[in-house]
Protein backbone atom coordinates (compact mmCIF):
# COMPACT_ATOMS: atom_id res chain seq x y z
CA UNK A 1 0.00 0.00 0.00
CA UNK A 2 2.62 2.76 0.56
CA UNK A 3 4.64 1.84 -2.37
CA UNK A 4 1.37 2.31 -4.19
CA UNK A 5 1.12 5.50 -2.53
CA UNK A 6 4.57 6.70 -3.11
CA UNK A 7 4.19 5.73 -6.82
CA UNK A 8 0.99 7.50 -7.77
CA UNK A 9 2.82 10.38 -6.20
CA UNK A 10 5.74 9.69 -8.28
CA UNK A 11 3.73 9.98 -11.40
CA UNK A 12 1.58 13.24 -10.37
CA UNK A 13 4.68 14.84 -9.55
CA UNK A 14 6.92 13.35 -11.88
CA UNK A 15 9.80 13.23 -9.84
CA UNK A 16 10.54 10.85 -6.90
CA UNK A 17 9.18 11.67 -3.64
CA UNK A 18 10.81 11.19 -0.21
CA UNK A 19 9.27 8.16 1.94
CA UNK A 20 8.77 9.07 5.72
CA UNK A 21 8.52 5.24 5.90
CA UNK A 22 11.16 2.85 6.57
CA UNK A 23 8.47 0.41 6.52
CA UNK A 24 5.10 0.07 6.24
CA UNK A 25 3.38 -0.71 9.71
CA UNK A 26 -0.50 -0.87 10.07
CA UNK A 27 -0.99 3.01 10.84
CA UNK A 28 1.53 4.03 7.53
CA UNK A 29 -0.92 1.80 5.68
CA UNK A 30 -4.19 3.18 6.61
CA UNK A 31 -2.14 6.85 6.25
CA UNK A 32 -1.18 5.87 2.91
CA UNK A 33 -4.82 4.14 1.64
CA UNK A 34 -6.30 7.54 2.98
CA UNK A 35 -4.00 9.89 0.91
CA UNK A 36 -4.56 6.98 -2.49
CA UNK A 37 -8.58 7.67 -1.92
CA UNK A 38 -8.07 11.11 -2.10
CA UNK A 39 -6.00 10.78 -4.89
CA UNK A 40 -8.57 8.93 -6.61
CA UNK A 41 -11.34 11.53 -6.21
CA UNK A 42 -8.66 14.77 -7.17
CA UNK A 43 -6.39 12.76 -9.94
CA UNK A 44 -3.07 14.97 -10.57
CA UNK A 45 -4.66 17.99 -10.63
CA UNK A 46 -3.98 17.87 -6.67
CA UNK A 47 -5.99 17.51 -3.67
CA UNK A 48 -9.54 18.19 -3.35
CA UNK A 49 -10.74 21.43 -2.57
CA UNK A 50 -10.73 22.32 1.35
CA UNK A 51 -7.98 19.39 2.12
CA UNK A 52 -5.35 21.28 2.56
CA UNK A 53 -4.67 19.76 6.11
CA UNK A 54 -5.88 16.50 4.70
CA UNK A 55 -3.22 13.38 4.56
CA UNK A 56 -2.47 13.84 1.17
CA UNK A 57 -0.72 16.67 1.80
CA UNK A 58 0.29 15.64 5.43
CA UNK A 59 1.98 13.23 3.33
CA UNK A 60 3.65 15.00 0.90
CA UNK A 61 7.06 16.13 1.79
CA UNK A 62 7.86 18.82 -1.16
CA UNK A 63 5.37 20.84 -3.00
CA UNK A 64 6.93 22.54 -5.80
CA UNK A 65 3.07 22.83 -7.82
CA UNK A 66 1.56 24.64 -4.09
CA UNK A 67 -1.00 22.17 -4.15
CA UNK A 68 -1.22 22.14 -0.72
CA UNK A 69 -0.46 25.79 -0.12
CA UNK A 70 -3.55 27.93 1.19
CA UNK A 71 -4.26 30.48 -1.60
CA UNK A 72 -2.86 34.03 -1.52
CA UNK A 73 -4.70 36.85 -0.47
CA UNK A 74 -5.27 38.76 -3.94
CA UNK A 75 -2.97 41.72 -4.70
CA UNK A 76 -3.71 45.17 -5.05
CA UNK A 77 -7.07 46.95 -3.20
CA UNK A 78 -10.77 46.59 -4.55
CA UNK A 79 -10.98 48.63 -7.63
CA UNK A 80 -13.26 52.07 -6.98
CA UNK A 81 -13.08 55.70 -7.36
CA UNK A 82 -14.04 57.53 -10.74
CA UNK A 83 -13.54 56.91 -13.95
CA UNK A 84 -11.01 58.45 -16.39
CA UNK A 85 -11.48 61.93 -18.20
CA UNK A 86 -9.84 60.48 -21.18
CA UNK A 87 -10.38 57.69 -23.36
CA UNK A 88 -7.92 54.86 -22.82
CA UNK A 89 -5.73 53.13 -25.94
CA UNK A 90 -4.39 49.11 -25.14
CA UNK A 91 -1.14 49.26 -26.84
CA UNK A 92 -0.13 45.44 -27.69
CA UNK A 93 2.99 44.36 -27.85
CA UNK A 94 5.22 42.75 -30.03
CA UNK A 95 3.68 39.18 -32.31
CA UNK A 96 0.38 39.78 -31.47
CA UNK A 97 -2.56 41.38 -32.34
CA UNK A 98 -6.41 42.12 -30.88
CA UNK A 99 -7.00 38.50 -31.24
CA UNK A 100 -3.82 35.98 -30.72
CA UNK A 101 -2.78 34.38 -27.41
CA UNK A 102 -0.80 37.67 -26.33
CA UNK A 103 -3.38 40.14 -26.78
CA UNK A 104 -5.12 42.05 -23.67
CA UNK A 105 -7.24 39.06 -22.47
CA UNK A 106 -10.79 41.19 -21.80
CA UNK A 107 -9.02 44.05 -20.36
CA UNK A 108 -10.73 46.58 -22.70
CA UNK A 109 -14.16 45.11 -21.83
CA UNK A 110 -13.14 45.44 -17.74
CA UNK A 111 -12.61 48.48 -18.01
CA UNK A 112 -15.00 49.85 -20.28
CA UNK A 113 -17.38 48.19 -17.69
CA UNK A 114 -16.18 51.07 -15.33
CA UNK A 115 -16.84 53.69 -17.40
CA UNK A 116 -13.33 55.28 -18.11
CA UNK A 117 -13.10 57.43 -20.68
CA UNK A 118 -17.24 58.42 -21.35
CA UNK A 119 -18.06 61.52 -22.80
CA UNK A 120 -21.75 62.66 -22.10
CA UNK A 121 -24.75 60.39 -20.30
CA UNK A 122 -22.97 57.40 -21.43
CA UNK A 123 -21.68 54.87 -18.82
CA UNK A 124 -20.17 53.04 -20.88
CA UNK A 125 -16.47 53.55 -21.38
CA UNK A 126 -14.43 54.25 -24.47
CA UNK A 127 -11.46 51.98 -24.28
CA UNK A 128 -10.32 50.65 -27.22
CA UNK A 129 -7.64 48.20 -28.47
CA UNK A 130 -4.47 49.61 -30.40
CA UNK A 131 -3.81 47.02 -33.73
CA UNK A 132 -0.87 47.61 -35.24
CA UNK A 133 1.83 45.47 -37.34
CA UNK A 134 3.05 42.50 -35.15
CA UNK A 135 6.50 42.53 -36.90
CA UNK A 136 7.68 45.90 -37.33
CA UNK A 137 9.64 49.13 -36.27
CA UNK A 138 8.16 51.76 -33.61
CA UNK A 139 7.96 54.17 -36.69
CA UNK A 140 5.61 51.98 -38.72
CA UNK A 141 4.02 50.85 -35.69
CA UNK A 142 3.29 54.20 -34.15
CA UNK A 143 1.65 55.57 -37.39
CA UNK A 144 -0.92 53.27 -37.09
CA UNK A 145 -1.65 54.12 -33.27
CA UNK A 146 -1.47 57.71 -34.51
CA UNK A 147 -4.58 56.80 -37.07
CA UNK A 148 -6.89 54.83 -34.29
CA UNK A 149 -5.47 57.87 -31.44
CA UNK A 150 -7.23 60.52 -34.41
CA UNK A 151 -10.37 58.38 -34.90
CA UNK A 152 -11.28 57.99 -31.33
CA UNK A 153 -10.27 61.49 -30.08
CA UNK A 154 -12.94 62.86 -33.74
CA UNK A 155 -15.97 59.97 -32.11
CA UNK A 156 -15.71 60.96 -28.29
CA UNK A 157 -14.70 64.30 -28.94
CA UNK A 158 -12.23 64.32 -26.25
CA UNK A 159 -9.24 66.18 -26.33
CA UNK A 160 -6.59 63.78 -25.26
CA UNK A 161 -6.16 60.32 -24.57
CA UNK A 162 -4.35 57.85 -22.07
CA UNK A 163 -2.30 55.19 -23.54
CA UNK A 164 -1.34 51.84 -21.70
CA UNK A 165 1.06 50.16 -23.53
CA UNK A 166 2.27 46.42 -22.86
CA UNK A 167 6.07 45.59 -24.30
CA UNK A 168 7.10 46.86 -27.19
CA UNK A 169 3.82 48.66 -27.46
CA UNK A 170 5.62 50.91 -25.20
CA UNK A 171 8.41 52.22 -27.66
CA UNK A 172 5.14 52.88 -29.94
CA UNK A 173 3.94 55.18 -27.50
CA UNK A 174 6.40 56.84 -26.53
CA UNK A 175 7.01 57.48 -30.68
CA UNK A 176 4.06 58.54 -31.22
CA UNK A 177 4.41 61.08 -28.24
CA UNK A 178 7.92 62.41 -28.84
CA UNK A 179 9.12 65.98 -30.55
CA UNK A 180 11.34 63.57 -31.88
CA UNK A 181 8.67 61.38 -33.46
CA UNK A 182 5.51 61.80 -34.39
CA UNK A 183 4.95 64.87 -31.91
CA UNK A 184 1.70 64.12 -30.83
CA UNK A 185 1.99 64.46 -27.39
CA UNK A 186 -0.67 67.49 -26.96
CA UNK A 187 -2.93 64.89 -27.65
CA UNK A 188 -2.36 62.26 -25.17
CA UNK A 189 -2.40 63.19 -21.49
CA UNK A 190 -0.67 59.87 -20.24
CA UNK A 191 2.09 56.64 -21.16
CA UNK A 192 1.76 53.69 -18.63
CA UNK A 193 4.06 51.21 -19.95
CA UNK A 194 4.17 47.75 -18.64
CA UNK A 195 7.35 45.72 -18.71
CA UNK A 196 8.38 47.34 -22.33
CA UNK A 197 11.67 46.91 -23.07
CA UNK A 198 13.27 50.52 -23.35
CA UNK A 199 16.71 49.60 -22.95
CA UNK A 200 16.08 46.57 -25.25
CA UNK A 201 15.75 43.04 -25.05
CA UNK A 202 18.78 40.68 -25.26
CA UNK A 203 16.60 38.25 -26.87
CA UNK A 204 16.51 40.89 -29.91
CA UNK A 205 20.54 41.37 -29.92
CA UNK A 206 20.61 37.57 -30.25
CA UNK A 207 17.92 37.33 -33.22
CA UNK A 208 19.58 40.15 -35.07
CA UNK A 209 23.03 37.86 -34.66
CA UNK A 210 20.93 35.24 -36.65
CA UNK A 211 19.10 36.59 -39.01
CA UNK A 212 20.40 38.55 -42.51
CA UNK A 213 20.77 41.81 -42.65
CA UNK A 214 18.21 44.38 -43.16
CA UNK A 215 18.98 44.86 -46.29
CA UNK A 216 18.79 40.93 -47.03
CA UNK A 217 16.26 40.20 -45.21
CA UNK A 218 12.86 39.94 -47.76
CA UNK A 219 12.75 36.01 -47.44
CA UNK A 220 12.42 36.28 -43.60
CA UNK A 221 10.05 39.52 -43.67
CA UNK A 222 8.35 37.66 -46.28
CA UNK A 223 7.59 34.63 -43.99
CA UNK A 224 6.61 37.00 -41.05
CA UNK A 225 4.34 38.44 -43.50
CA UNK A 226 2.90 35.10 -44.02
CA UNK A 227 2.41 34.17 -40.08
CA UNK A 228 1.05 37.12 -39.03
CA UNK A 229 -1.50 37.60 -41.52
CA UNK A 230 -2.71 34.41 -39.85
CA UNK A 231 -3.67 36.46 -36.55
CA UNK A 232 -3.65 40.12 -37.90
CA UNK A 233 -5.44 42.35 -40.02
CA UNK A 234 -2.62 44.92 -40.54
CA UNK A 235 0.43 42.56 -40.85
CA UNK A 236 0.97 42.83 -44.64
CA UNK A 237 4.28 43.98 -45.10
CA UNK A 238 6.15 42.74 -41.80
CA UNK A 239 9.81 43.85 -41.41
CA UNK A 240 10.73 41.41 -38.64
CA UNK A 241 14.28 41.95 -38.93
CA UNK A 242 14.16 45.79 -38.96
CA UNK A 243 11.91 44.96 -35.67
CA UNK A 244 14.30 42.82 -34.06
CA UNK A 245 17.26 45.13 -35.04
CA UNK A 246 15.07 48.09 -33.00
CA UNK A 247 14.44 46.33 -30.21
CA UNK A 248 18.06 45.23 -29.64
CA UNK A 249 19.82 46.67 -26.63
CA UNK A 250 22.50 47.78 -29.30
CA UNK A 251 20.40 50.12 -30.91
CA UNK A 252 17.67 51.15 -28.03
CA UNK A 253 20.26 53.52 -26.40
CA UNK A 254 20.31 55.49 -30.13
CA UNK A 255 16.37 55.31 -29.96
CA UNK A 256 16.13 56.62 -26.42
CA UNK A 257 18.64 59.89 -27.33
CA UNK A 258 16.27 60.77 -30.50
CA UNK A 259 12.51 60.06 -28.90
CA UNK A 260 12.48 61.80 -25.51
CA UNK A 261 9.74 62.59 -23.62
CA UNK A 262 7.15 65.41 -24.58
CA UNK A 263 6.60 68.10 -21.85
CA UNK A 264 2.96 67.74 -21.72
CA UNK A 265 2.76 63.74 -21.04
CA UNK A 266 2.67 61.95 -17.98
CA UNK A 267 5.16 58.68 -18.07
CA UNK A 268 4.81 55.90 -16.12
CA UNK A 269 6.14 51.88 -15.69
CA UNK A 270 5.41 49.19 -14.51
CA UNK A 271 7.83 45.67 -14.59
CA UNK A 272 7.17 41.72 -14.11
CA UNK A 273 9.22 39.47 -12.30
CA UNK A 274 8.81 35.85 -13.02
CA UNK A 275 11.59 32.84 -11.87
CA UNK A 276 12.20 29.77 -13.31
CA UNK A 277 10.39 26.92 -12.08
CA UNK A 278 9.77 29.27 -9.16
CA UNK A 279 12.60 28.71 -7.59
CA UNK A 280 14.38 31.82 -5.09
CA UNK A 281 17.04 33.92 -6.82
CA UNK A 282 20.53 33.16 -5.67
CA UNK A 283 21.15 36.48 -4.70
CA UNK A 284 18.33 38.03 -3.74
CA UNK A 285 19.13 41.52 -3.18
CA UNK A 286 19.60 41.55 -6.81
CA UNK A 287 15.90 41.45 -7.40
CA UNK A 288 14.85 43.87 -4.58
CA UNK A 289 18.00 46.52 -5.77
CA UNK A 290 16.10 45.96 -9.31
CA UNK A 291 12.90 46.95 -8.16
CA UNK A 292 14.12 50.28 -6.66
CA UNK A 293 12.66 53.49 -8.05
CA UNK A 294 15.02 56.94 -8.74
CA UNK A 295 14.15 57.84 -5.00
CA UNK A 296 15.66 54.53 -4.19
CA UNK A 297 12.42 53.12 -2.48
CA UNK A 298 11.41 49.58 -3.05
CA UNK A 299 8.34 49.39 -5.06
CA UNK A 300 6.70 45.94 -5.32
CA UNK A 301 3.26 44.69 -5.47
CA UNK A 302 3.54 40.98 -4.15
CA UNK A 303 3.63 39.01 -1.41
CA UNK A 304 6.95 37.62 0.18
CA UNK A 305 7.70 34.25 -0.60
CA UNK A 306 5.34 33.91 -3.38
CA UNK A 307 7.29 34.04 -6.13
CA UNK A 308 5.73 33.52 -9.95
CA UNK A 309 6.69 30.46 -11.45
CA UNK A 310 7.80 31.54 -15.17
CA UNK A 311 5.91 29.95 -18.21
CA UNK A 312 8.13 27.30 -19.79
CA UNK A 313 7.10 28.80 -23.32
CA UNK A 314 9.15 31.90 -21.64
CA UNK A 315 12.12 29.95 -19.81
CA UNK A 316 14.20 29.00 -23.16
CA UNK A 317 14.65 33.03 -23.76
CA UNK A 318 14.61 34.38 -20.39
CA UNK A 319 18.24 32.63 -20.30
CA UNK A 320 19.11 35.84 -22.48
CA UNK A 321 17.18 38.17 -21.17
CA UNK A 322 18.94 37.50 -17.87
CA UNK A 323 22.33 38.04 -19.66
CA UNK A 324 23.54 34.30 -18.33
CA UNK A 325 24.92 34.03 -15.32
CA UNK A 326 24.36 37.62 -14.66
CA UNK A 327 20.57 36.64 -13.82
CA UNK A 328 18.93 40.18 -14.08
CA UNK A 329 15.73 39.82 -12.74
CA UNK A 330 13.66 39.58 -15.71
CA UNK A 331 9.89 38.50 -16.98
CA UNK A 332 11.20 35.95 -19.52
CA UNK A 333 11.02 39.14 -22.34
CA UNK A 334 12.20 42.09 -20.67
CA UNK A 335 14.77 42.97 -17.38
CA UNK A 336 13.37 45.01 -14.52
CA UNK A 337 15.88 47.61 -15.54
CA UNK A 338 14.98 48.21 -18.73
CA UNK A 339 11.22 48.01 -18.02
CA UNK A 340 11.83 51.70 -16.15
CA UNK A 341 10.46 54.65 -17.93
CA UNK A 342 8.98 57.52 -16.14
CA UNK A 343 7.72 57.27 -12.57
CA UNK A 344 8.34 53.46 -11.74
CA UNK A 345 5.56 52.39 -10.14
CA UNK A 346 6.95 49.01 -9.13
CA UNK A 347 7.44 45.08 -9.79
CA UNK A 348 4.43 42.75 -9.92
CA UNK A 349 4.78 38.78 -9.63
CA UNK A 350 4.01 38.23 -13.20
CA UNK A 351 5.27 36.71 -16.49
CA UNK A 352 5.62 38.30 -19.41
CA UNK A 353 2.04 36.33 -20.46
CA UNK A 354 0.60 36.89 -17.21
CA UNK A 355 0.75 40.22 -17.43
CA UNK A 356 -1.70 40.17 -20.22
CA UNK A 357 -3.50 37.50 -18.85
CA UNK A 358 -2.65 34.88 -21.39
CA UNK A 359 -2.31 32.02 -21.90
CA UNK A 360 -6.13 31.88 -20.49
CA UNK A 361 -5.25 32.69 -17.52
CA UNK A 362 -7.87 32.01 -14.06
CA UNK A 363 -8.12 34.86 -11.80
CA UNK A 364 -6.62 35.96 -9.19
CA UNK A 365 -3.18 33.84 -9.38
CA UNK A 366 -4.00 31.17 -6.52
CA UNK A 367 -0.19 30.90 -5.83
CA UNK A 368 0.94 35.00 -6.21
CA UNK A 369 -2.45 36.65 -5.69
CA UNK A 370 -1.98 38.63 -9.03
CA UNK A 371 -5.48 39.22 -10.83
CA UNK A 372 -4.46 40.87 -14.28
CA UNK A 373 -8.20 42.44 -14.39
CA UNK A 374 -7.87 43.95 -10.57
CA UNK A 375 -4.27 45.40 -12.00
CA UNK A 376 -5.54 47.29 -14.52
CA UNK A 377 -9.06 48.52 -13.28
CA UNK A 378 -6.74 49.70 -10.20
CA UNK A 379 -4.14 51.50 -12.98
CA UNK A 380 -6.95 53.20 -14.84
CA UNK A 381 -8.60 54.59 -11.64
CA UNK A 382 -5.30 55.77 -10.57
CA UNK A 383 -5.06 57.46 -13.70
CA UNK A 384 -8.40 59.03 -13.21
CA UNK A 385 -7.06 60.25 -9.30
CA UNK A 386 -4.67 62.27 -11.17
CA UNK A 387 -7.29 63.91 -13.17
CA UNK A 388 -6.25 61.92 -16.42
Amino acid sequence: MCEQAATQVEVCLGVVPESPHTSCDPAAQANAEQMLDELAVAGCGGPPAGKADSAFCKFMKWDPLGWCESPAEVLGPEPEGSPTQYPIILAHGFNTSTTNFWRFNDVDLALAADGHGAQGPSTLGNVILGSVPPFDTPEVRAGFLEKQMDELLAQTGASKVNLICFSAGGPDCRYLASPGGLNRGDQIASITTISSPHRGSYVADVASKALPGSDKSKAVDFLATLYGKTFSEVADDSHIVAAFEAMSEKNSATFNQTITDHPSVQYASWAGVSFVGGLPHPKPSKVTDACRNEAGEVKTLWHEERRDRMDPLLVGGAVFVAHGTELRPNDGVSTVESAKWGDFRGCIPADHLDQVGQINDERPNKHTGFDYIRFYRNLAFDLAARGL
